[in-house]
């Protein structure tokens, strides 16, 4: 939850593709906080459970084991105006001096949006929903849902005690909502060493459309560039990261 602001900052745009993208740069920076950490990982006991408040970005969250054998976590977070859950459950395989770990778990955002964004022009243009959303006229929001997996992660050098970790695979939001989906691909080390923590990915809105593509590394930033309809970059890249003030905290 360290760029929980990505969330904030989405359901203050009134595009959903917009709103997809940030939603996606807060998925990717889950990640980020792996980098360099190579101990094992804490198991706590079945039923154990974990509540974190931080009052300075209004957000409570709470995780418990919920199986031991094989080991399976569940989270649940609620902000001002977001609701994030996840649960992990892993599987793990052996390769010739690396060790491959698969989770089967799966991430949802549910953001609280203001009602006029659904008379925003490109919720006219859409066509019918994919899902209808939760409407609450009594508070005046609706609720937004996304889902996206989990990545393969890769624990690399254990034979020569240099362990490192990368992430691979494909990372895909999806707004159930309207449709748009962002899509940013891990990518795997080559043998030079090219493509290192390396991401690369596109945005597109519900029609299929591409209106941004993406680059950067899990480790640090991840940018997006607009694009025409024609598929070509119309300006500067744009870095998508958290406000100044993450970094007080």
């Amino acid at each position: 939850m360290e760029y929980c602001d990505m969330l904030e900052i989405a359901m203050m745009l009134p595009c959903s593709a917009d709103r997809t993208l940030f939603v996606a740069g807060f998925a990717m920076s889950n990640y980020a906080s792996t980098f360099g950490r190579i101990a094992k990982p804490f198991n706590p006991l079945l039923g154990e459970t974990f509540e974190y408040v931080r009052r300075d970005k209004c957000y409570c969250a709470l995780s418990e084991q919920v199986e031991h054998h094989l080991p399976i976590s569940a989270c649940w977070v609620e902000g001002k105006n977001y609701v994030y859950h996840a649960d992990t459950n892993i599987k793990s395989k052996f390769n010739s001096g690396s060790l491959t770990v698969v989770p089967t778990g799966v991430c949802q955002v549910e953001l609280k949006l203001p009602l006029a964004f659904l008379d925003h022009d490109d919720k006219k243009n859409a066509g019918a929903a994919c899902q209808l959303p939760h409407i609450n006229e009594a508070e005046g929001y609706f609720t937004e849902h996304y889902k996206w997996n989990k990545l393969t992660t890769n624990v690399n050098g254990i034979m020569i005690a240099n362990f490192w970790i990368e992430h691979v695979g494909d990372l895909d939001v999806l707004n159930h909502h309207s449709g748009d989906c962002t899509k940013i691909t891990f990518m795997q080390l080559g043998w030079t060493g090219h493509n290192k923590f390396k991401v690369t990915g596109e945005a597109l809105d519900h029609q299929g459309n591409k209106v941004y593509d993406i680059a950067g590394d899990w480790t640090s930033k991840l940018m997006a560039h607009p694009v025409d309809a024609t598929g070509s970059a119309t300006q500067e890249a744009e870095t998508i990261k958290c406000p100044s003030h993450m970094d007080d905290t």
